[in-house]
């Protein structure tokens, strides 16, 4: 499903076009781009066992050189999300600045049920 999801998100038309990447970014990358990680992921299960979903827990981390930037990829990510196959529901974001990069952040986290 993470792949499916990387490929999904680097095809999508956004600011950060196929600077997508897993847990961290390459040192030197040019912005505005992307990093996401598995927060969680559990299998469902019931008293008779394994219903074979999984829930998985993923955070996708925003960064930009402006507010206004840095918001708007994270709308254009959210768009995807919305029309991505795969159900998923938004748990949240939260804004940032992370001074070591000087760049502005955007954090939200979704949750993908899937098989």
């Amino acid at each position: 499903m993470i792949n499916l999801l990387f490929q999904y998100l680097k095809a999508g038309p956004t600011l950060a076009g196929d600077r997508i990447y897993p847990v961290i970014a390459p040192d030197k990358s040019q912005s505005p781009y992307v990093v996401y990680q598995v927060v969680f992921s559990n299998s469902e299960n019931v008293l008779d066992g394994s219903t074979g979903l999984v829930n998985t827990r993923i955070q996708f981390d925003v960064y930009a050189k402006s507010y206004q930037e840095v918001k708007q990829l994270f709308a254009q990510l959210d768009s995807l999300m919305n029309l991505w196959s795969i159900k998923n529901v938004s748990l949240g974001s939260s804004d940032g600045f992370e001074s070591a990069v000087k760049l502005y952040r955007v954090t939200g986290d979704y949750s993908i049920w899937h098989t």
